[in-house]
C-alpha cells in the first residue's frame, strides 16, 4: 500500500535514503536476486523470441502507413506485454541512431514523418514514436526526459536534461522502456551484469544510468537525489534498492496526467528546475512559463469574437502576470519581451472599452487608469528592445496614440 504524498507534485523533495549496515544476510540477498535476474532475463528473451522476430520482419512498405504497421506488429500479440515489446522490437530494429545530428548538436526531424522517412533519429525521437505507436496499440504511454551516464564511475550531472526514453502502463503498471539504447549493439556492460535490456527494466536497476527530471518517474518509493546519482554506480545501487516508502510516486503521476495537457509542460519545467536548480533549468522554467502565457493568451483571442469582454480580461491580466514571473526567473528574448508588451497594450484597450459599458464615473475613472498604468509598462517594455527594432517603432506609436486618448478621458472625469 502506498503513503499518501504529503507535498504537492512540484515540491516533492527528493531523499536520500541510506541502506543500513551490509551483514552477511544482505550478501546472499543480494547474492541470490542477482541469479534470480539472470534466470528472468533468461525466461524474457525465450518468451519474447517469436514475437521478436515478427516484428523484425515486418515489410518496410508499412512504416509509411503507422495504423497498418501497429496493427500487423500487434497482431500475434497475446498480451499488452507482448504489444509493448513488438512496438520496442521493431523500433529499436528499425530506425538508426542519428549520430550527424548529434554532432551538430541538433534535432533534424520535425515530426513523426521525418523520422519514418530518414530512419533515423535521436533520443526524442525515439520516443516520440514509441508514444504514437502505443497510443495507435491502446497503450498509456508517456515521454520521459532526463539525465543519462554511460559508464560506472562518477559523473557530472549535466546542467539540463541530456536524454528521453518512455514509460508504459501495463496491467495497472507504469513500466520504464528506452528503445534508443535499445537499438545499441546488445546489452551494455552495466545491465549485462544483470541480465537485462532496456524493455521494462527493473526500477531500481533503471535509475543507474537513467535519472528522470521528474523524481516521480524513477519508479522508487523514495526518489533518490542528482547527488546520488553522480556517484559512482556500486555505491548508487544500494540507494536505490531496498527503500522504504517516502511518497507514492503512483498518486503524484495521476495527479499530474489528470492535469490539463496544456499545463503539464509548466508544471514539469517548475519540478525539473526544483529536482535540480541550476541556470539551465531555470531558463526552461522561464520559457514554459512563456508558453503558458502564449497559450493563455490564444484563449483570450477567441473571446473576442464575443460578448465576453470580462473573461477576455480575466485571461489577458493572467498571461501577463505569468509573463512577469518568466522575467523575474530570467532575462527574456526579444520575441518574448514583443510579446509582453503587445499584451498589455492589448490589455489596455480592453479596459477602455468596458470603461465605455460601465454606468459609474467612479469605475470608468478607475478602469482607465489602469488601462493608462498598462500602457505605461508596455512603453518600459518597449525601450528594452533593440532601437531598431520594428515591433518598437509601431508599438510605441500605438502607445503614444493611446495615452493621449485616455488622458483626455481621465482630466475629463477627474
Amino acid at each position: 500500500m502506498f503513503l499518501k504524498p504529503q507535498l504537492s507534485f512540484f515540491s516533492v523533495q527528493p531523499l536520500l535514503v541510506r541502506s543500513p549496515m551490509i551483514n552477511t544476510m544482505a550478501i546472499f540477498i543480494r547474492i541470490f536476486l542477482l541469479a534470480s535476474l539472470l534466470f528472468a532475463g533468461f525466461l524474457a528473451r525465450a518468451q519474447y523470441q517469436a514475437i521478436d522476430r515478427h516484428a523484425r520482419q515486418a515489410p518496410d512498405s508499412l512504416r509509411y502507413s503507422l495504423p497498418q504497421l501497429v496493427s500487423y506488429l500487434i497482431e500475434p500479440a497475446e498480451s499488452n506485454r507482448e504489444k509493448a515489446r513488438s512496438l520496442y522490437t521493431w523500433l529499436a530494429h528499425t530506425i538508426t541512431y542519428d549520430d550527424d545530428a548529434s554532432r551538430q548538436g541538433r534535432r533534424i526531424n520535425q515530426n513523426i514523418g521525418d523520422i519514418l522517412r530518414r530512419r533515423r533519429g535521436l533520443c526524442f525521437d525515439y520516443s516520440l514514436l514509441y508514444v504514437e505507436l502505443c497510443r495507435l496499440a491502446g497503450l498509456r504511454c508517456v515521454s520521459v526526459s532526463g539525465y543519462s551516464r554511460q559508464g560506472l564511475e562518477a559523473v557530472a550531472l549535466p546542467a539540463v536534461p541530456d536524454h528521453s526514453w518512455n514509460a508504459v502502463l501495463l496491467d495497472g503498471q507504469w513500466r520504464l522502456v528506452d528503445a534508443t539504447w535499445g537499438a545499441g549493439p546488445g546489452q551494455d556492460a552495466l545491465m549485462a551484469q544483470y541480465g537485462v535490456n532496456y524493455f521494462l527494466t527493473p526500477p531500481y536497476l533503471f535509475i543507474l544510468n537513467h535519472l528522470p527530471a521528474l523524481p516521480m518517474w524513477q519508479l522508487l518509493p523514495c526518489p533518490v537525489s542528482p547527488e546520488a546519482f553522480s556517484r559512482r554506480v556500486e555505491d548508487l545501487l544500494p540507494l536505490a534498492d531496498g527503500q522504504v516508502l517516502c511518497y507514492s510516486y503512483l498518486d503524484t503521476i495521476t495527479a499530474f496526467l489528470q492535469s490539463p495537457k496544456e499545463k503539464q509542460g509548466l508544471l514539469e519545467a517548475e519540478a525539473s528546475y526544483r529536482f535540480h536548480p541550476t541556470t539551465g533549468n531555470k531558463t526552461a522554467w522561464a520559457q514554459a512559463i512563456m508558453d503558458y502565457a502564449l497559450y493563455l493568451s490564444e484563449e483570450a483571442s477567441s473571446l473576442q469574437q464575443t460578448d465576453s469582454l470580462p473573461a477576455f480580461l480575466a485571461l489577458q491580466q493572467e498571461a501577463i502576470r505569468y509573463c512577469q514571473m518568466a522575467r523575474n526567473l530570467a532575462p527574456p528574448l526579444p520575441p518574448q519581451m514583443e510579446f509582453y508588451a503587445g499584451l498589455l497594450i492589448n490589455l489596455a484597450v480592453a479596459l477602455n472599452q468596458r470603461s465605455d459599458v460601465v454606468r459609474s464615473a467612479e469605475m470608468e475613472l478607475t478602469l482607465l487608469k489602469e488601462a493608462k498604468q498598462s500602457l505605461e509598462k508596455a512603453r518600459e517594455a518597449l525601450i528594452t528592445l533593440p532601437e531598431d527594432n520594428y515591433y518598437r517603432q509601431y508599438a510605441g506609436q500605438q502607445c503614444a496614440a493611446y495615452l493621449e486618448v485616455i488622458n483626455h478621458n481621465i482630466r475629463r472625469l477627474e
